[in-house]
């Protein structure tokens, strides 16, 4: 509790994990340091969706299409550099189109993994927002653009591998140079905490201020001469550049890509993540990440017929009594009881000084 107290709920918790995080795997077999590897990138996209919809109060239900476009750069890259993939010779394509050529260079679909993601959020980001859409309709918007870009990578076979995905990429190579397993976990680690630094220092500032005032009142925000579209769209491309980033760590960590990882499925996912943990905190998608992937890997184990179910009943449950979430629910808990004692602490010398004498207040102190 004096840890508590010094540092605070946040700091606190954030030491704890990241300790576990950086130990786990001096303990853990290959096959869990992959697992984990694999929840520490949602753990980054948990903070993307965050920005938007725990911080400027907008619920994307499309977010993997940032995520999948950022994968599928990068997947495609590793799919070239053989050569022609089978899932082109199959439809008799000899040569790899002109507009996909840049993906034959790894640094360069990397880069074009954090760009495009960005791009596609400013300009979904610019005509949304000014023209003012807002709520639900947003909502809607983005489940749609999730839909069709699901469609359009299945459609699309010839280029993509279609339903199949891509597979059997190489694992763990960063600019084609080949990385250890265990290398690889502490290199998404190290840009997941570089990530949530950022995020951590961008919602505090000014402007992390700005769009908590949106989402509380958007239209308050407007008669004190701000601009809420402009914030709006750059958080959005924000946002979309930190998807992005995650969809390509998670590709060489998972050694395949498909649209399952691109569309509804996906996003829904990363709400329920978000929801579970906490929003608007961003360690909430901490605990909601840890805390859901691990019971249903668990539980699967366990009761491959029924987990399912269960993971479905603790979902509920947790909605129903913790409408903040996990570390949501802690964080209130905590602010209050710390808030106050402070109060209470604060305000005894308040009394004594105005309301006793001095020779009384020797009695009331219990100084001779």
């Amino acid at each position: 509790m004096l840890l508590l107290n010094k540092l605070g709920i946040n700091r606190t918790f954030g030491i704890i994990t990241l300790v576990f995080l950086s130990f786990f795997p001096l303990f853990a077999s290959d096959f869990r340091i992959e697992l984990m590897g694999k929840f520490v990138v949602f753990i980054l996209f948990t903070f993307a969706l965050d920005l938007i919809w725990g911080y400027t109060g907008m619920l994307s239900l499309g977010h993997a299409v940032f995520f999948g476009l950022g994968g599928y750069m990068l997947a495609l890259s590793y799919s070239f550099q053989n050569g022609i993939p089978d899932f082109m010779t199959r439809f008799n394509i000899t040569e790899i189109p002109v507009l996909m050529k840049p993906l034959e260079n790894i640094p360069v679909s990397f880069i074009l993994g954090l760009v495009f993601p960005s791009l596609l959020a400013a300009i979904i980001g610019f005509f949304i927002f000014k023209s003012k859409v807002n709520g639900v309709y947003f909502s809607i918007i983005t489940l749609v653009l999730a839909k069709l870009f699901e469609m359009l990578v299945v459609n699309l076979q010839a280029y993509t591998g279609g339903y199949n995905g891509l597979m059997g990429l190489p694992r763990f190579p960063i600019f084609g140079q080949p990385l250890g397993l265990t290398s690889y976990y502490y290199l998404v680690l190290t840009v997941t905490v570089i990530a949530y630094f950022f995020t951590r220092w961008l919602t505090n500032s000014h402007f992390g201020k700005v769009l908590k005032s949106i989402r509380e009142n958007e239209s308050r925000i407007r008669f004190f001469s701000y601009n809420p579209s402009s914030y709006k769209i750059f958080i959005f491309t924000v946002s979309g550049f930190l998807s992005g980033l995650a969809g390509m760590l998670y590709v060489p960590i998972n050694g395949y890509f498909s649209p399952q990882d691109v569309g509804v499925n996906m996003s829904t996912l990363l709400i329920v993540w978000l929801a579970i943990g906490g929003r608007g905190t961003l360690m909430g998608g901490v605990f909601g990440v840890l805390t859901i992937n691990w019971l249903s890997n668990f539980l699967s184990e366990q009761y491959p017929a029924l987990w399912q179910l269960f993971i479905g009943i603790i979902i509920v449950v947790i909605v129903l009594f913790l409408p903040a979430g996990i570390y949501g629910s802690i964080e209130n808990w905590w602010r209050n009881r710390f808030t106050t004692k402070k109060l209470k602490h604060d305000g005894d010398p308040i009394i004594k000084k105005y309301l006793f004498p001095k020779d009384g207040m020797k009695e009331v102190t219990g100084d001779e």
